[in-house]
């Protein structure tokens, strides 16, 4: 019956991460001894109408599904005095434990015991790394206007200056999950972030980096869960403007792959509103905030060019309470975004010297989507929950010249002088759509908790695209002429299960085990299956050990195996159309009668392999926490990851493959090796009145043969295509110090509340450099890896400053001035490494590169942003 109740509710119904919380305590006794069938019951602002369940045979009650925010939590029995707990959290994807709460026996009729201010202990059941920043904790902090920028305040969480995302624990930028309500809206082809949203639209983030349990989907870096503001039975809402410029900003220093820039202005204007349609029962909140950006961009001796970008991010959610079992939450995001760019080049194509012509830099770009989702939960008994949803979404990217000429011809890149002339890059069209559906289960029996579910998830993509496309000139007697392109569709269909049990073996003892498998089928695109990829099986173990029934320290430790999906980027060579051409020239092709010796020619082809290992790492991790007061938790975790699988491109008889790495057609090549280290230290402070902070140090190693997903050398944007580990006469030197090691980084981030209405954030950043190689043609070491040094070890100062004014008892203003890379001293973040740019058939290379060892990018500079919120 509960099977198919289950599958009623799911109907293809999906929830890929938790979008709230979970309450657990154990009620005792003035002599200690276990109080069962009491009544507890949370009410607040965020909880539609009550929540409630009884204590058990222990005493112990666990409450699921519970919306996140502060509530009140209410026990009371026939023979004991009520007691009623203020204040409490309820955190996003996490369980809060009251842990032991003591009833006084009723000899008298006497009013209920009220608690103020209990703040939440530590997690009793996880054993995750990472943690959750409410909009209380960030609203304070200098953070940038989106909500990606907040989780670098985590510890193992990183600025990557390479042209990816944060990285997580030594993996790049396209190994992270990005979820909004409960949907992944990590772009499926790229495997980069989705939806942008403004932390104004957001309630709470939750950053989970390792040692989470077998019901979340995994990915190769980390996980960023956020939630939107929902309504309630009180109409709430804001009004925001912030504005920068460069009359705030200090001069900035380019380096080889930043184009001149002149003035900019970036500003935005939004607002949210929540509220009831029918108390208690139906709610509702919807939120929009259209941003415009505009920079000068000179081109030296053809004059100044706008680069203007318009984003219209926008939120909606509606939460019924269909009856009080039965409850259905609604959602809407999306950010579509239109751009006229100057100077947006293809990764990994740098930037001129100068331009004969302003035609290669101009582009009209636009990019976005939108994502809706039906997420429902059942629960027909205080023991059983069930889950299901349904989600959708749409992303649309295009790339065009903005000129005629860019149109028709294509650019010529002169590696000696840095001269670019002609036209484009070609042009790409991208529309990405997905689906993904869920159902679970969690049932309650005795000391154990069971977990299941199945998930179905389908992505297509139609694209159309010749690009980049582009002339390299080298010396008089050496060109070479590299093109790609594809036109069609392509499916990937991904389906996950996983099974695991919380075992709570004693009042101080939690384990939980589980198995998850997630396979893949490619569709090519004449609709027949290219490429099955295998899970693996997933096996994740742990447990929580708190020494006293306070819950005041905790020592946990988890063993797992994490994998990710095969992003649809590289699936494009399966429309049946689609080539990839890299060939040499002794003269300019453009002339024509010249033909020319092929260094790399590949099309759409059936692959040799139709069955892959999916691409994974294991992970062990051992941590210890301490509560030295009520608000103050110092903690110390050691993790270990190793990479297992991996799928990636590789040249064979000049022809490319794809594979795993040391298997089948590519066996040939080594084994992928990244082998990731760290001990981190974390001091955290919170609820506080006035003083709140998170501090952190990380020690950590990240060493190997394999970057991951992103080629860092190359800035290559599609995962699985590391050029760096495609030929195998290039990886003789290539295992060593990663791109984004860093030994030392310490972090921290707070603010201080004045009783004058000033609140003073901070963060601050210290880390030491990452290292650096020499390379040729796409990637090929001439020594060994990270041997070359480093580059300088950098810190990064901002500050918020706010001030609240209130208007009345609801309505108030805040003022706020943000300061951010104070004294930036406007270090080198990346230098070219690559020294030659081509690798002959002998295995010598060819073509110095003038621009080998200069400076990319720098820090930037300091700069200003004044920003105001009406609040009611």
């Amino acid at each position: 019956m509960l099977t198919a109740l289950l599958l009623i509710l799911s109907s293809s119904l999906s929830q890929a991460q938790q979008t709230t919380g979970n309450l657990q305590g154990r009620l005792v006794d003035s002599l200690g001894q276990a109080v069962s069938n009491a009544n507890i019951i949370v009410s607040g602002p965020n909880v539609q109408g009550v929540r409630g369940g009884t204590s058990g045979e222990d005493g112990s009650f666990n409450l699921l599904a519970l919306p996140t925010g502060i509530v009140s939590v209410s026990i009371s029995h026939v023979q004991y005095q009520p007691v009623i707990l203020e204040n409490v959290s309820i955190e996003l994807g996490r369980t809060t434990s009251l842990g032991e709460v003591q009833l006084r026996s009723r000899m008298h009729d006497l009013p209920e015991v009220v608690v103020s201010g209990l703040k939440p202990l530590i997690d009793p059941s996880s054993t995750s790394s990472g943690a959750n920043l409410r909009s209380s904790d960030f609203q304070y902090l200098p953070v940038e206007r989106n909500y990606r920028s907040i989780a670098t305040l985590i510890p193992q969480a990183n600025v990557s200056y390479l042209d990816d995302e944060v990285n997580f624990a030594g993996a790049t930028g396209r190994e992270s999950k990005y979820f909004v309500d409960g949907v992944d809206v990590t772009d499926p082809s790229f495997s980069k972030v989705g939806t942008n949203l403004p932390y104004n639209f957001i309630k709470e983030i939750d950053v989970t980096i390792g040692g989470y349990e077998a019901e979340y989907r995994s990915t190769l870096g980390g996980l960023i869960n956020v939630i939107t503001y929902s309504g309630s039975n009180d109409f709430h809402g804001s009004a925001f403007g912030f504005f920068t410029s460069s009359g705030l900003a200090a001069s900035r220093r380019g380096g080889l792959l930043d184009p001149t820039q002149g003035a900019f202005s970036n500003y935005d204007a939004g607002f949210g509103i929540g509220g009831p349609i029918l108390r208690d029962e139906l709610w509702f909140y919807v939120a929009y905030n259209p941003s415009f950006n505009k920079r000068d961009v000179e081109l030296p001796g053809l004059g100044t060019y706008v680069d203007e970008a318009v984003i219209h991010s926008f939120a909606g959610k509606m939460t019924w309470r269909a009856s009080k079992k039965l409850n259905l939450v609604f959602t809407a995001t999306g950010d579509p975004t239109i751009r006229k760019a100057v100077g947006d080049t293809p990764p990994g194509s740098g930037n001129p010297v100068r331009l004969e012509n302003p035609d290669p830099y101009l582009t009209d770009q636009s990019e976005g989507g939108v994502n809706v989702a039906l997420n429902g939960s059942y629960m027909p008994a205080e023991e059983i929950l069930l889950e299901a949803s349904l989600s959708l979404i749409a992303r649309d990217e295009t790339w065009r010249s903005s000129t005629e000429l860019g149109r028709t011809d294509t650019i010529l890149i002169d590696t000696e002088t840095g001269v670019w002339s002609g036209g484009g890059f070609g042009h790409l069209s991208f529309f990405r759509s997905g689906t993904t559906g869920r159902t679970s289960a969690i049932l309650r029996s005795g000391s154990h908790t069971l977990k299941g579910g199945f998930e179905y998830k389908e992505i297509s993509q139609d694209v159309d695209l010749d690009f980049p496309v582009a002339i390299y000139r080298h010396s008089d007697t050496l060109y070479t002429f590299l093109a790609n392109g594809t036109r069609g569709i392509v499916r990937n269909r991904i389906l996950s299960a996983y099974l695991q049990d919380g075992w709570q073996i004693s009042q101080g003892l939690y384990v939980h085990a589980g198995l998850r498998w997630d396979g893949q089928l490619i569709i090519g695109g004449n609709g027949m299956t290219v490429h099955t990829i295998d899970g693996p099986i997933q096996p994740r173990v742990g447990f929580v050990y708190l020494p006293d029934h306070k819950g005041t320290q905790k020592v946990f430790g988890s063993f797992g195996r994490f994998t990710q999906e095969w992003s649809s980027a590289v699936m494009t060579t399966y429309t049946g159309t689609s080539y990839f051409r890299r060939i040499k020239y002794d003269q300019d092709p453009r002339v024509g009668g010249f033909s020319g010796d092929t260094l790399q020619n590949a099309g759409s082809q059936i692959p040799d392999e139709t069955f892959l290992r999916g691409q994974h790492y294991d992970e062990i991790s051992l941590g210890y926490e301490r509560m030295l007061d009520q608000n103050l938790k110092v903690g110390i975790q050691g993790t270990y990851r190793t990479f297992r699988e991996a799928i990636n491109v590789g040249i064979v008889q000049g022809v490319l493959h794809m594979g795993n790495p040391g298997r089948g057609i590519l066996s040939d090549f080594p084994k992928p090796r990244r082998d990731y280290a760290a001990l981190a230290l974390i001091v955290e402070r919170v609820g506080s009145d006035h003083f709140n902070f998170l501090a952190s140090y990380v020690l950590s190693r990240n060493y190997g043969n394999y970057e991951g997903l992103y080629d860092s050398y190359n800035k290559n944007i599609v995962p699985n295509v590391n050029f760096t580990y495609a030929d195998l006469n290039g990886l003789k030197n290539a295992t060593g110090l990663l791109p984004n090691d860093r030994t030392h980084v310490f972090k921290f981030s707070g603010s201080y509340r004045f009783d004058s209405g000033l609140i003073v954030g901070t963060s601050f950043i210290w880390q030491t450099g990452t290292p650096l190689s020499e390379v040729a043609s796409f990637g090929s070491y001439l020594s060994p890896r990270g041997s070359i040094g480093r580059t300088p070890t950098i810190w990064d100062l901002n500050a918020r400053l706010s001030y609240l004014i209130p208007l009345s008892r609801t309505w108030q203003v805040k003022l706020m001035l943000d300061a951010y890379h104070i004294a930036s001293r406007l270090e080198a973040v990346d230098f070219v490494q690559q020294h030659y740019f081509v690798i002959d058939q002998n295995g010598n290379p060819e073509g110095l590169n003038p621009n080998y060892g200069m400076a990319t990018r720098y820090q930037p500079p300091m700069s200003m942003r004044l920003g105001m919120e009406v609040s009611f």
